[in-house]
């Protein structure tokens, strides 16, 4: 069993239009509505791959009983901090056309010194139920500037392995906690070692650079189309996903830090894990808007990933 604490989880509206035309009307031919948020996605993927998740952090108003009452109907056990503001809602535009979404997000609600103790009591009570522990994605107001250092610690102390996924300053303070894993997409990547990046090279380069300067024993930079690359206390590697039609991008993040717990979290070898995270993360690539993957649609996808020891 997992658990993962979202501190700032959300309502995911995907809108759907044939071509966003900036300051016009435009007709909206589809709407889907999921629960979201990092942590959110993860346990979402977990137990969908077969595996048994608890989700925690915060929720608020109707969207909140929106977010919970979906990882329920998909599996997900729920142990939320419930507070008084109201779960905040993401908007995202998808085109017909091969273009990036465009997305709006909200901040979120504010969080209290009340909140983040009582949701750390939380967090303490369900530890020695589970093996890994997934926490990132954005702050909302109010949470402290170290609350991911301060969930690592708290995990390690119970004997836990954790994954951190997030960005900015939350993510310079929570590397001080001294994850087991970490998930940089490029972007994230190359704002934490602060050059570009162009080849596997230099993104091999710089999952070694973080590992060693933060004692990271796992540092996972996902790469989009082109499959991701990891250094391990045991090596470094390559991993590529087939050609495919992308649908949407949105969660595949997400996605391959779920598949590639599900592995760990059972014991199974880094190659492993990381062939079913990239996996997952193609496979719900292959869906619209922010579906995620299905264990039948991440098994297929496994003959046709790659995944190659390069040191």
């Amino acid at each position: 069993m997992i658990l993962t604490v979202t501190l700032n989880p959300s309502v995911d509206e995907t809108l759907f239009v044939g071509s966003l035309q900036i300051g016009d009307t435009n007709r909206v031919t589809r709407v889907e509505l999921d629960a979201g948020g990092k942590g959110v996605n993860v346990a979402r993927v977990f137990v969908a791959l077969g595996g048994q998740a608890v989700a925690t952090g915060f929720l608020g108003g109707r969207h909140g009983r929106f977010v919970q009452m979906a990882l329920n109907e998909e599996g997900v056990e729920t142990d939320f901090e419930i507070i008084a503001g109201r779960t905040r809602r993401n908007i995202c535009i998808e085109e017909a056309e091969d273009r990036p979404p465009t997305t709006l997000n909200e901040a979120g609600p504010t969080i209290t010194e009340e909140n983040w103790n009582a949701l750390l009591e939380r967090v303490k009570k369900h530890l020695p139920r589970v093996k890994w522990m997934a926490t990132g994605g954005s702050l909302p107001p109010g949470a402290p500037r170290d609350a991911y250092k301060t969930l690592l610690e708290l995990a390690r102390e119970h004997g836990v392995s954790t994954v951190l996924d997030a960005e900015g300053p939350a993510m310079m303070q929570g590397l001080h906690g001294k994850p087991t894993m970490i998930k940089p997409n490029e972007l994230e990547a190359e704002r934490l070692v602060g050059m570009n990046l162009h080849s596997d090279n230099d993104f091999l380069g710089a999952a070694s650079a973080l590992s060693k300067k933060h004692g990271i024993p796992f540092v996972i930079i996902s790469r989009g189309a082109r499959g991701a690359v990891a250094i391990t206390q045991h090596g470094a590697f390559k991993a590529r996903p087939p050609l495919i039609q992308a649908r949407s991008t949105v969660g595949s993040g997400d996605s391959l830090v779920g598949g590639a717990l599900f592995i760990a979290a059972e014991g199974g070898t880094f190659e492993e894990a990381l062939k079913w995270g990239v996996a997952a993360g193609t496979a719900t690539a292959m869906t619209s808007g922010s579906e995620i993957c299905t264990r039948q649609d991440t098994e297929k996808m496994l003959p046709e990933i790659v995944v190659q020891k390069i040191a």
